[in-house]
């Protein structure tokens, strides 16, 4: 029998032998760490993780971080905003607004549709009854819960109106030096990602290029620096789309072979022009996804989707890429019993993108809202009223229920306490 002594001796030595323990968490680098916490799956658990202490309530503060969230928050949809003045950027009639509502069944969704003032007639200033108003309030742009009107042939008068608060606030054009006028502008309204502002974007083409920003921070307008892109770029045909914190205007390439894309850098206020990887004629959106690396673009053409994502090049390439008829068998019955058979890329917000479903033949149409996650799909039936044969196919916007403001991580007092 071995001695008890020569057996505690063998066991010390195979403890010896054992790999030392894993280090503490504590000892992770800001750039390890940095790393996990952009892989958490949401805002909630990214503010759970930074009350775990100073160390990572810094971390987590981080601008890089912190913005990697804001993109994955999802704001509720009220509805969809149709309208029916088609591709023309100065309509000369006061048009038709239609608002689709996108969930009759959510009680709180449901009341701030029906509650909405989605045809600007509920606020006094904008429904004045000024026999000289007669061209009225035109949609230009929607944002954040807002929605940008611009009245006039020349677009003089402006004010972004919230359709659910109904609150307004009324502006003018900028000033401009003596002998230039504004004319035929596109207009653009991008709302904050963490408080209650907005700016709206005013451009024009002409005998020399202008463009200018409105804070509601300032409630002024500051004129922007086209850099280098001036003469680089076929001039837009319609009003701007926000993107996160960027704005882009297509091109009007209807004579080009390609498609060119203004961009507008809400942060630095620096421009770029960046060119679609598909012709001109496909239905496309652009979208900022911090997971992806910035600006993606998602396009459809033939009833297929796909997201275009940056290589480690600079070119394109699809990340993903979602045939609708034959992911979904329904949508291919209704495309032979109704004769639907355009896809309009409408946006893409924190992984869903948002569609419209349309029939050559017939004036109704369905909404679409997919999750290029998971793959499920809601379709939201566009259906017009007895006797109505009118086909809206101007702007559309998908209209959102604006979120809490979250607080910037400088100012996060809650996290520099932890």
């Amino acid at each position: 029998m071995e001695p008890p002594w020569e057996r505690g001796e063998r066991d010390s030595a195979k403890k010896a032998k054992l790999p030392p323990a894993w280090p503490p968490v504590a000892a992770l680098t800001d750039h390890l760490l940095r790393e996990v916490l952009r892989r958490l799956p949401d805002m909630a658990s990214l503010l759970s993780a930074a009350l775990a202490c100073k160390g990572w309530a810094r971390v987590a503060s981080d601008p890089a971080v912190f913005r990697r969230f804001l993109s994955l928050r999802r704001s509720p949809l009220v509805g969809f905003l149709l309208t029916d003045r088609g591709a023309k950027p100065v309509p000369i009639h006061d048009p038709d607004v239609c608002f689709i509502t996108a969930s009759p069944r959510h009680p709180k969704l449901a009341s701030a549709a029906s509650d909405g003032d989605f045809r600007f007639a509920r606020h006094p200033e904008i429904d004045d009854g000024n026999p000289r108003h007669d061209n009225g309030w035109r949609l230009r742009g929607c944002d954040g819960g807002r929605v940008l009107l611009a009245r006039g042939r020349y677009g003089d008068d402006l004010v972004v109106y919230d359709p659910l608060d109904r609150t307004a606030i009324f502006f003018g054009k900028p000033h401009l030096p003596h002998g230039h006028h504004w004319y035929n502008v596109r207009y653009a309204i991008v709302a904050a990602e963490v408080d209650d502002s907005f700016q709206v974007v005013a451009i024009q083409h002409g005998e020399e290029e202008t463009a200018a920003v409105f804070s509601s921070r300032t409630r002024e307008w500051a004129m922007i620096d086209w850099g280098t892109v001036r003469c680089r770029f076929a001039w837009p045909y319609n009003d701007g789309i926000a993107a996160g914190q960027f704005v882009y205007w297509p091109a009007n390439t209807k004579d080009e072979n390609k498609e060119d894309i203004l961009v507008l850098d809400m942060k630095t206020m620096a421009w770029s022009v960046i060119t679609a990887p598909f012709p001109p004629g496909e239905s496309y959106c652009v979208a900022d996804m911090t997971e992806h690396g910035g600006l993606c673009i998602v396009s459809s053409k033939e009833q297929c989707v796909k997201l275009w994502v940056r290589d480690n090049n600079g070119g394109w390439v699809v990340k993903k890429e979602v045939s609708l008829l034959n992911q979904f068998g329904y949508l291919k019955k209704l495309r032979r019993d109704e004769w639907m058979k355009r896809v309009r890329i409408l946006a893409m917000k924190a992984g869903y993108v948002y569609m419209e479903f349309w029939s050559i033949r017939k004036c109704n149409s369905y909404l679409l809202v997919l999750n290029l996650n998971t793959l499920n799909l809601q379709i939201i039936h566009n259906k017009p009223g007895p006797g109505d044969d009118k086909r809206y196919r101007g702007a559309a916007f998908p209209f959102f229920m604006r979120l809490a403001p979250v607080p910037v991580p400088d100012e996060d007092k809650k996290l520099q306490d932890a």
